[in-house]
């Protein structure tokens, strides 16, 4: 298992041509295998929902998962827009242009990981939104509120109340619950 590299090297990015339909092909064939039953100690993942009303398929979240952040970085900057689309009034390469822009910037150091994601919601508006972006570890022990939502779930699932971090022994089944959240 590779370990997820520290997200505060510079990393570089290749930039895809925008294709949506491409894109979206790839991107189907690319999905099953960044799902939670994916996930191993060390990966890097984000948490996005898309940001449509439900009514329309909209509002639904999921996490993915990468061997590094190199390699989650790369996924965002290539796949982010067309995860969930957008409305078809926006221009949809324009907004690709700009979530890459900002996504190079997180890689190269520029920016970092809070304000990334304030910048890529504010151009993915009508598309998806991030939640977080991070390890495992921030999320079973982080005091991020997205990190603390999701424990307070979790252990709301086993009717327990709220243990704070989750120890090693429960590590298993709350990935396999959070795995849950969003949908």
């Amino acid at each position: 298992m590779k370990k997820a590299k520290n997200h505060s090297e510079k990393l570089e990015i290749v930039i895809k041509k925008f294709d949506e339909e491409k894109l979206g092909q790839e991107l189907a064939e690319l999905i099953s295998e960044k799902g939670l039953d994916t996930y191993h100690e060390g990966y890097a993942g984000f948490f996005s929902r898309g940001d449509a009303i439900g009514a329309t398929g909209g509002g639904m979240g999921a996490f993915l998962w990468f061997p590094s952040f190199s390699e989650l970085y790369q996924f965002l900057a290539n796949y982010f827009v067309v995860l969930s689309p957008g409305r078809c009034d926006l221009d949809h390469e324009k907004v690709f242009n700009e979530v890459a822009r900002i996504v190079k910037e997180l890689a190269e150091g520029k920016i970092n990981k809070e304000t990334a994601i304030l910048k890529i919601n504010k151009a993915a508006q009508h598309f998806s939104q991030i939640e977080w972006i991070g390890e495992m570890k921030d999320l079973s022990g982080g005091s991020s509120d997205f990190a603390k939502k999701l424990r307070e779930y979790f252990h709301e699932s086993k009717e327990i109340s709220d243990q704070g971090i989750i120890n090693k022994e429960d590590l298993k089944d709350f990935v396999e619950k959070i795995s849950e959240y969003g949908i």
